[in-house]
Parts: structure tokens; sequence; C-alpha cells
């Protein structure tokens, strides 16, 4: 069997800076991905030591799972749509309180192809949030690429986010 390109994660800089701060603070992180697919608790996981600042994910793909999973109000959803700093910030928060971390990130997006999706953002739109504990900071990004390109970008947005957040 072949290995995808990019694996086995090893030495990853970024996923290490963040654990580092982390540790630091003695806190942890927990994740809510959806487009991204596992890849930002991978990258995490692929650090030595990360069970010491990393609680746990998910990979809440449907919108049933979501709403049952995290508890999120359908409204957000109904009103600013599932990829929306708004949706991803209730997410955060959500997995913030669901874990007790201090901190959280949540995605959610659209990685392509186009296919028979119903909303009206372009592929490659995403909606990255970090909550922690001075509060929730989201954005909203448009990445080029295939899908697997845009997946490993959420992770680099995300992550990028959230040692940002870290100081």
């Amino acid at each position: 069997m072949e290995v995808p390109a990019g694996f086995p994660l090893e030495d990853d800089v970024l996923a290490r800076q963040v654990g580092e701060r982390l540790l630091a603070r003695g806190e942890k992180v927990a994740i809510s991905e959806t487009t991204a697919g596992g890849l930002i608790s991978a990258r995490i996981l692929s650090v030595p030591g990360a069970s010491q600042w990393f609680d746990g994910g998910l990979v809440p793909y449907s919108g049933a799972h979501k709403w049952e999973q995290l508890g999120l109000d359908r409204e957000i959803a109904r009103t600013h749509g599932a990829v929306s700093p708004e949706w991803v910030s209730a997410t955060a928060e959500a997995m913030r309180r669901a874990t007790g971390a201090a901190w959280a990130i949540a995605e959610s997006g659209i990685a392509g192809p186009q296919g028979s999706r119903r909303s009206p953002k372009p592929v490659g739109s995403v909606a990255i949030a970090v909550s922690g504990p001075s509060g929730t900071n989201a954005r909203e990004v448009l990445l080029p690429g295939t899908r697997v390109e845009v997946m490993r970008q959420i992770s680099q947005e995300a992550l990028t986010l959230l040692l940002a957040a870290l100081g």
C-alpha cells in the first residue's frame, strides 16, 4: 500500500511550537474539524508528548452530528451558514465547554469539488475560529487548490491562528 504524500508527519514545526506554548502555560487545546477531516489533530499528534497539551478532537462532518455532539443551535447555521465566523465561533466555544480545555479550534469549509452543494460560497471558502480564555477570534478565508491542498491549508491556518492567540 502506498503512503499518501505528506505522511508520515515528521517534525511538524508549527504543531511543535503550539505544543511548547500550551505546555508552558499548563493548558490544553481541543479541536472540532470538519473540512480538514482530522488533519489538524494528526499534525498535533505527530509531536511527541502531545498528550500533555492536546485534549482531543471531533470530526463532525454531517450537520446532524454537529448538533448532536456539540449541542449547537441550528438557527446559527440557518442564519449565517455553516461556513461562517458565527458558526465556527459557536463550535469552538462549545468544544471548550464540552472538554474543559482552555483553548479550542473549530473550522468549517468547502474543499470541493463543487458537486451538488447548496452553498453559494465558492470551493475553498473556509471559516476558522480559536476560542480561549480571553475570547474567540474567527476569520473567513478563501484557499486555492485541490481538495487535499485545501485541507492541508486549513490545518496550517488553524494552527497559525492558535499560535498567534497564544502569544
